[in-house]
């Protein structure tokens, strides 16, 4: 099954004071009852009567309406979102040593909205609220040890974070952690550990934890294989409209695994959980329009979704483009089969890219207003790094010289064979488009 490798994605969270009481006269005057107040027209969804009470607040120095304003802004809830405007704010709330502030300002600089990305200073804030016990940013500073950014890849110092936060309840950590015993992350890799970590959250119905355990029965590993048993699992998730849910249900289809295969039925799950945004159903759904399984064959449709999931970083993907606009590109020396159902004991998984650089025009191909795309070759290496990177489909007027520097700045997680991270070779199309 086409799998993503990281989940770990933590939003914002706007900081809530215990019970919320009915909206009553006489109007709060104190701090702590004003936020109070604007956090329960939040719940109602007033967003804009929510930023006059937390203004109120705020300006008499409470640090919790100062973060609940940023979040607002961050997002756009009744104000023009302003990612600038949220910074300023979860700033005033960091300094006041407000852990949600701390984590908030740490997840822009994660993100570079408003600020240059900086996984480094993202880094900085998450320790500042996760030695609060701020369990949000615990799983935020995991999430950088896990992937190597903004500090040297440790699972060790990652799971450390994720058991901190998991010690508090939070679900996600949970899940995570069975993550790390089911791909060998800094522990022995176990699937039956793995299993242990899912089952309460699932059974609580976090969706994440419902599709791993469906991925464990699908592809045997710790228990018997059962596809009956994992479409179960799939179902539960799926119906909460987890994506990663839809695209395994669409893969059991597409293969014939515990159902009776049906191309039609299986894009149309891919189809619910590309809308979703989710890469691998856009890379999947492509694959269909490719070679005309369960729809009408239409390369241009099939380049459409391939080019939406390489957008995302989906390696598998970019190799899939290439190929279909570029059909005498030579083939890679080396490449594997990557994972799905019917091949999971001899295969990898591949890289995914979770830092890029966008490449710069050359003089040459600006002035002449020339654009276009260029395919290479590299490999990723088992720390992600990339190397022989190489040009397969040449553009020309210096822009491949670009392409090449770009992808070399480059941070993929590495491709993964029997829960260890190995080489992969891949190809990537890089696109050159003046504004």
């Amino acid at each position: 099954m086409n799998r993503t490798l990281s989940r770990l994605v933590v939003f914002s969270a706007v900081a809530c004071i215990g019970a919320i009481a009915q909206i009553s006269s006489p109007q709060p005057t104190t701090p702590a009852s004003q936020v109070q107040l604007g956090n329960t027209y939040l719940q109602q969804k007033e967003y804009s009567l929510a930023l006059t009470w937390f203004r109120k607040a705020a300006e008499q120095g409470n640090s919790a309406a100062q973060n609940n304003i940023g979040w607002l802004y961050e997002n756009g809830f009744g104000v023009q979102q302003d990612y600038a405007e949220a910074m300023a704010w979860f700033s005033k709330a960091a300094s006041q040593h407000n852990a949600d502030g701390q984590n908030n300002l740490g997840w822009l600089y994660h993100e570079g909205w408003g600020v240059k990305q900086d996984y480094a200073e993202a880094l900085t804030w998450f320790r500042k609220a996760a030695d609060q016990g701020n369990s949000r940013a615990q799983e935020n500073l995991a999430l950088l040890y896990q992937n190597g950014l903004g500090t040297s890849q440790d699972y060790a110092e990652a799971l450390t974070w994720l058991h901190k936060a998991a010690d508090q309840g939070s679900a996600s950590a949970q899940v995570n952690i069975g993550y790390f015993y089911q791909n060998g992350w800094g522990v022995k890799q176990d699937y039956a550990e793995a299993m242990r970590w899912y089952l309460g959250p699932a059974n609580k119905g976090n969706a994440y934890a419902q599709t791993d355990i469906g991925w464990l029965y699908e592809n045997g590993r710790g228990v018997a294989r059962d596809y009956a048993v994992a479409m179960a699992w799939y179902y539960r998730a799926a119906r909460q409209g987890h994506a990663q849910a839809l695209n395994a249900i669409g893969w059991l289809y597409q293969n014939g695994s515990g159902v009776d295969q049906d191309y039609a039925k299986a894009s149309d799950w891919y189809r619910k959980a590309a809308e979703q945004g989710n890469s691998d159903a856009m890379n999947n759904l492509g694959r269909l329009y490719d070679q005309g399984l369960g729809v009408h064959q239409d390369s241009a449709e099939a380049a459409e979704w391939y080019r939406k999931a390489a957008a995302k970083g989906n390696t598998r993907a970019s190799l899939n483009l290439a190929y279909l606009l570029h059909p005498e590109m030579p083939p890679l020396n080396g490449m594997t089969e990557v994972c799905s159902a019917n091949n999971s004991s001899s295969c990898v998984t591949p890289p995914k890219v979770i830092s890029l650089v966008d490449p710069e025009f050359s003089k040459q191909a600006s002035d002449a207003k020339y654009q276009g795309t260029c395919v290479l070759g590299l490999i990723v290496g088992a720390d992600g790094v990339p190397r022989n990177v190489r040009v397969l489909v040449s553009l020309g007027m210096g822009l491949d010289e670009k392409a090449m520097e770009a992808v070399q700045k480059w941070k993929f997680e590495p491709g993964m064979k029997d829960g260890k991270p190995v080489a992969v070779e891949l190809a990537v199309e890089v696109d050159f488009h003046l504004k």
